[in-house]
């Protein structure tokens, strides 16, 4: 569900300036670091989707980690710019999706925590969010109506990054009990943009009520439309709808037809149809086959 950046390989200026950026104060003064540290930021923000365009997905591996320390060492010395958080935030959700979570799940969960924190680092400086984590769900979703559209990409991958990191520590009751926060997170960037992400917020919403049971608010007809919708906003062409409708869906509805049907496709449809979605099409062919090779168990 995913996006990052190849600015600082692809370019080595900037690979220079990050290294200054990072390096001793004694050359310049705070204010001038700063002001080369958000043009930085700038850089890298305009060069996040050029990684998910990435199709070959054992070079995405190898060079994302390096590109999240860079990001998170630009951040020492302006812990709350936002563009940064944001890009550590997506960055974190997507390895821990792509390529952690079902193989090493441990190093998935620490992950999406990152990416959650990184995440709440940017909506803490908003006044309604200071104490996010104290909040009850009444009062996070009175919060959430003073944010707009704007605010939709950090209000995505906090909530994508929160649920994934509940979702892997299902024995530890203070995160599960956050769960319906970042339900509400993602509930409210559904609102205010549904096509960000590709539709991402109803792949989130479909998963969740099609993998929870009933009388914890599981609804597989919600599921349903919510996938629908999703591949509606993509006009079918995302593979990761295909992927997650199958794995959730299809499993919790017990229908091994439907479920070899949409791994079926993802396994024929092209990938990269949709460009920055190349490296998430190109996983999700890899799942789908994965997955297939599971039917006999799931059904």
């Amino acid at each position: 569900m995913m996006r990052f950046c190849h600015a600082a390989t692809r370019n080595p200026s900037l690979a220079l300036l990050a290294a200054i950026l990072t390096g001793s104060l004694s050359l310049s003064g705070c204010s001038l670091k700063l002001i080369a540290l958000r043009q930085t930021a700038s850089l890298i923000e305009g060069g996040v989707g050029t990684f998910y365009e990435e199709s070959d997905v054992q070079l995405a591996q190898e060079s994302l980690g390096s590109q999240l320390k860079l990001v998170e060492a630009l951040l020492k010395n302006d812990p709350l710019e936002p563009r940064l958080n944001l890009v550590a935030s997506q960055g974190f959700g997507a390895y821990a999706f792509l390529f952690l979570e079902g193989s090493q799940d441990d190093r998935a969960r620490a992950w999406y925590l990152r990416g959650r924190d990184h995440g709440l680092r940017v909506l803490r400086t908003k006044p309604a969010f200071k104490s996010i984590l104290s909040m009850d769900l009444q009062q996070t979703e009175a919060a959430l109506t003073s944010l707009g559209k704007k605010d939709v990409p950090i209000l995505f991958w906090t909530a994508y990054c929160w649920a994934g990191w509940v979702n892997l520590s299902r024995d530890n009751a203070e995160a599960v009990a956050d769960l319906p926060k970042a339900v509400a997170l993602m509930a409210r960037a559904r609102e205010l943009d549904a096509a960000y992400q590709y539709g991402g917020a109803d792949l989130f919403l479909g998963a969740y009520f099609a993998s929870r049971p009933k009388l914890l608010g599981g609804d597989p007809e919600k599921a349903k439309l919510h996938f629908a919708r999703a591949k509606e906003l993509t006009q079918g062409r995302y593979l990761l709808a295909y992927l997650l409708e199958a794995r959730y869906y299809a499993v919790a509805v017990q229908d091994p037809e439907l479920f070899r049907g949409l791994l079926d496709q993802v396994k024929t449809l092209p990938a990269g149809s949709l460009p920055e979605a190349r490296l998430a099409d190109e996983v999700s062919k890899r799942k789908a086959a994965a997955l297939m090779e599971k039917t006999d168990e799931l059904f």
